[in-house]
């Protein structure tokens, strides 16, 4: 890309203040805003955005077909090239309204960022969510041991995200005070300093799943820091690992595998520690977010009526049910599961007895017993 174009850069950070203060994006969903318009300068070698057009627009999207993910050899998904469009037409759309762009871009122009139809349905499909499963679970965070500070702070943070499935943003911004200790409910409240998506707070009641430690390790981790550490209600639940100067040139900063009284300044750090955890317990990696997959996944195979299953959406900061369970594919059954279904399905149309088939003789005694019993009931007592 060649240099900065100033009036794109202009225009971008009119358009960026626009998505935050206007619209109310959070500063993570506006990354993708950014990684849209970023793609389609690369495109065009940083060209005016007066310049955009139908022709530019379907080469855009031969271009990205055509372009590996950022730091891999594989090529784009159809699901990443249709976000990366969606993103990038609202962006023309509101440039379009604006002055010096008004007359230049052509809203019809846009449409040509369009997928086609099959493209769309094949980016858009529900997919089932990889996750690990609660046997993987256990071995992760029983194999963090709990002899120092260090190691204390990360089974009790990967307790309560199994516990709970609150994103890592929220995770690493809880303060003391969004516990309650007694009524075992985590509140994710922006007002606290914790950051949820879109700002939302999120009341969340801790889920007792067969796998019960978890609960007892997030406890004694939080009583550690009010009894022993003397932390305040505004300092962090999952404070920042203490650092500590070393004694000579050659030693920079140091481990000291104690917890400081300070918050993360970001994710990176968090999102390390379960990298490092999966690796350490000699587990494929998960990213912080498939455990809200694990929890959905194991829910559903609940017989919930529709108000637990409500529930159990706004436990995780959904607003709609389908979210949880449908849209994104958190309720889908497995594919193993799929089948075993399937193969259990009784086709005939015959009723079944603790799992068995009712045989043709097994229907005819049972209607001798139903006619004898009815003759019974119909005949007055003797006495």
């Amino acid at each position: 890309m060649k240099k900065n174009n100033y009036d794109n850069e202009v225009i971008k950070r009119k358009y960026y203040n626009y998505l935050e203060n206007s619209q109310g994006y959070a500063k993570e969903s506006i990354k993708h805003f950014k990684m849209s318009v970023w793609r389609w300068q690369e495109f065009t070698n940083n060209l005016d955005f007066i310049y955009f057009n139908q022709t530019r627009a379907e080469n855009f999207k031969k271009w990205l077909k055509e372009r590996n993910k950022r730091n891999s050899q594989v090529k784009m998904s159809l699901s990443h090239i249709h976000d990366t469009l969606r993103y990038l037409k609202i962006f023309f759309t509101w440039l379009s309204e604006q002055n010096g762009y008004r007359s230049k871009i052509n809203k019809t122009m846009i449409d040509y960022l369009n997928l086609t139809r099959r493209e769309v349905r094949i980016a858009t499909q529900s997919r089932m969510r990889k996750s690990p499963t609660i046997e993987e679970a256990k071995i992760l965070i029983e194999s963090i041991q709990e002899k120092t500070e260090i190691e204390k702070r990360d089974k009790a943070m990967l307790s309560l995200t199994f516990l709970t499935g609150a994103r890592i943003s929220a995770l690493s911004t809880l303060p003391i005070a969004s516990f309650d200790r007694e009524k075992l409910i985590i509140d994710q409240d922006p007002k606290l300093g914790v950051i949820t998506k879109n700002s939302k707070r999120i009341r969340t009641t801790l889920i007792p799943f067969i796998y019960k430690e978890p609960l007892d390790y997030f406890l004694r981790w939080f009583d550690f820091l009010i009894n022993e550490k003397n932390f305040k209600q505004t300092d962090p639940l999952f404070p920042a690992t203490k650092m500590k100067s070393g004694n000579d040139e050659r030693v920079g900063y140091y481990n000291t595998e104690k917890v400081s009284s300070n918050f993360w300044k970001s994710t990176s750090s968090p999102r390390k520690i379960f990298e490092n955890r999966f690796k350490q317990a000699g587990l494929k990696y998960y990213h912080p977010h498939t455990f809200r997959h694990l929890i959905v996944r194991e829910i559903s195979k609940l017989p919930l009526s529709e108000e637990q299953r409500k529930a159990i959406s706004q436990n995780l900061g959904h607003a709609d049910v389908g979210t949880t369970f449908g849209d994104y594919g958190y309720g889908n059954i497995g594919d193993d599961r799929q089948t075993e279904l399937i193969k259990n399905i009784d086709f005939s149309g015959r009723k079944t007895i603790e799992g068995g088939q009712i045989s043709d003789q097994d229907i005819a005694r049972i209607a001798m017993i139903t006619i004898s019993l009815q003759k019974n009931l119909s005949t007055p007592d003797a006495g």
